[in-house]
């Protein structure tokens, strides 16, 4: 919104804040606003309280609100969610025990919804800690607090569409909201988009307009690296015996208690049991050769390994009392019988894929990966595995975007270059709607032969949003059309290598229905940095660890070409807008790769 205050925009004659005071009236012992300028609500009957630290973000309001309240727990919302339900509200407020650090809506994909939560003043310190080193991500203080999370599955029965998760970030989303509240059939202009948003603001955008990936089985062979599309539980116990830890002998110890150097217990023995027999019969007072692995036979409760035993042709001496459970593998001990393996949505690891086939599991319900396909757009590019022509360039973006999206488990990946016209550009996009996401690159400055935004749009994409506050790469747009999401990209490779980290990684995760999109680390900042003005800055680095600690060299020696940096950077360093400079030895958040 720029320099908005946009609590004070209005819908339907009332300003933003005071409707939103209205749908919390009576559920809550007091509502206050956190701002930072208070001059602006003068008309408003509640308490107003200011922030403590400096940095503009989501986390310092939760902060000021935890500080200032009067209460141990706060549900906080934030002043552009016109459409908060009571009903919602109170459900989510139900779930809360004093127990509780957060209480926070879930989505199936993962993505919670902070700004719609309950928080206990116990988070404070880490949430102070996190804001010290300019870490503005709100979840990323989770891991050391209490949360319970609330599936917005449950919440839909009290409000079916969730609107209460509606936010209003740009003049086109307030326009589209008031034109539904003066037009319940909602008819809008299709030719209004955002444009020049945050790049969060553009990932949300792109959020919500994905639809969940239908799900798949593939063998327990294959799943590994990919998300859970159902929570999924062992149908047995295992082991499912109780099994010997070593290569000895399975006795009953309540025998061996007087067992003494110079008084040994001598017990018989018949039988061999190995991993591969059947369950053994039960054993009378004697004890049973056992191989490591074999199921211990009924009437024994302990394993004594052979190197601790006298060993003659029918008998064993034990000079020593075993203790019951001695080198045994409990019934149930690796998992119980419905204990969950794997849940819903989450990334299945190797270990968990493992753990699915000893459990007998044969076949898992996935999220399958997205088909890509990449274009290059530009009439001087040529196919980069082909034999180079004269005057034209290999299209070297393809290779850069196929290995990135390969590393990230991407494996069916299209790639071709397009000549820059209108016809040629439509055709190559329609040609591959059967993609999940469409990526071009080049052809999206203001030049006058820059035709793939609206070449896009005449083959009947939607546009969800052209230009982004990040340097570099501002010019990326994105469309909706069909079932595919279609991104376009700057032609520089640099700003392609920075867009794909930033940009379409996040959708590639969002496409798999991943619960965490990006993620970023705290590394210190080995040489001053200035930020960008109004808008997000983007540099490429190259992240070391000494000592324990992750240092970002920017790479701003004047001798690295950008071409130089992109091949010495393994990372990104995300400068917020209008931080300004940014001094040595600063933490920064930055994205690693």
């Amino acid at each position: 919104m720029g320099k908005t205050d946009k609590s004070c925009l209005e819908l339907s004659g009332e300003k933003l804040v005071s409707r939103i005071i209205r749908s919390l009236e009576g559920l809550f012992a007091e509502t206050f606003i956190i701002t930072r300028t208070p001059e602006n609500h003068p008309d408003l009957d509640v308490r107003l309280a200011g922030d403590l630290f400096e940095s503009r973000s989501s986390l310092t309001g939760i902060h000021s609100a935890l500080y200032h309240s009067c209460t141990d727990h706060v549900f906080i919302t934030a002043c552009d969610s016109p459409f908060l339900n009571r009903e919602l509200i109170s459900e989510l407020s139900s779930r809360l025990t004093p127990e509780d650090d957060v209480v926070i809506p879930r989505h199936p994909d993962g993505f919670y919804e902070p700004l719609c939560a309950i928080y206990s003043k116990r988070c404070l310190p880490f949430i102070e800690e996190n804001l010290k080193k300019n870490i503005f991500q709100i979840i990323r203080f989770f891991p050391h607090v209490q949360v319970k999370t609330v599936n917005t599955a449950l919440l839909a029965k009290k409000d079916q569409t969730l609107e209460t998760f509606i936010n209003i970030n740009t003049p086109d989303e307030l326009n589209r909201i008031r034109q539904d509240l003066n037009d319940p059939a909602g008819n809008q202009d299709n030719d209004t988009f955002p444009q020049s948003i945050p790049r969060s603001a553009a990932l949300k955008i792109i959020r919500k307009t994905i639809t969940r990936p239908k799900s798949e089985y593939v063998p327990v062979t294959d799943c590994s690296g990919l998300v859970a599309a159902e929570t999924l539980q062992s149908g047995i116990s295992l082991p499912e015996h109780d099994r010997s830890a070593m290569d000895g002998f399975a006795v009953p110890s309540g025998c061996t208690f007087d067992a003494t150097a110079k008084s040994p217990v001598e017990l018989k023995f018949s039988g061999e049991v190995r991993p591969s027999c059947p369950v053994p019969e039960q054993s009378e007072g004697q004890a049973v050769r056992v191989l490591t692995g074999g199921i211990v036979p009924a009437g024994t409760d302990a394993v004594i390994p052979f190197e601790k035993v006298e060993i003659s042709e029918c008998s064993i001496s034990i000079s020593s009392p075993v203790r019951r459970g001695d080198f045994i593998r409990q019934t149930g001990s690796d998992i119980m019988q419905g204990e969950t393996i794997v849940n819903s949505g989450d990334i299945i690891s190797p270990c968990e894929g493992a753990l699915l086939a000893y459990a007998g599991i044969r076949s898992v319900p996935v999220y399958p990966l997205p088909k890509m396909a990449v274009l290059a757009v530009g009439n001087e590019l040529c196919d980069p595995a082909q034999k180079t022509q004269c005057g034209l360039i290999p299209a070297d973006n393809l290779i850069l975007m196929k290995s990135m999206c390969t590393g990230y488990g991407v494996h069916d990946i299209r790639i071709s270059p397009c000549a820059n016209s209108p016809e040629a550009i439509s055709e190559a996009v329609k040609s591959n709607s059967n993609c999940g996401l469409i990526v071009t690159t080049g052809g999206t400055g203001p030049g006058n032969r820059d035709f793939v935004f609206n070449s896009i749009r005449e083959a009947g994409g939607k546009a969800l949003f052209k230009g982004l506050a990040m340097h570099p790469a501002k010019s990326v747009f994105a469309f909706s059309m069909g079932n595919s999401i279609v991104i376009g990209l700057p032609g520089p490779p640099n700003a392609v290598n920075l867009a794909f980290h930033t940009i379409i990684n996040p959708v590639i995760n969002m496409l798999q229905a991943k619960a965490v999109t990006s993620a970023t680390t705290p590394a210190i900042l080995s040489e001053s940095l200035k930020g960008g003005k109004d808008r997000e800055k983007l540099r490429p680095c190259r992240i070391t660890e000494k000592e324990g600690k992750i240092y970002a060299d920017p790479l701003l020696s004047k001798n690295l070409s950008p071409r130089k940096v992109m091949n010495l950077s393994n990372g990104i360093i995300i400068l917020p807008a209008d931080c300004g400079e940014v001094p040595s030895q600063s933490i920064v958040q930055v994205i690693r790769f």
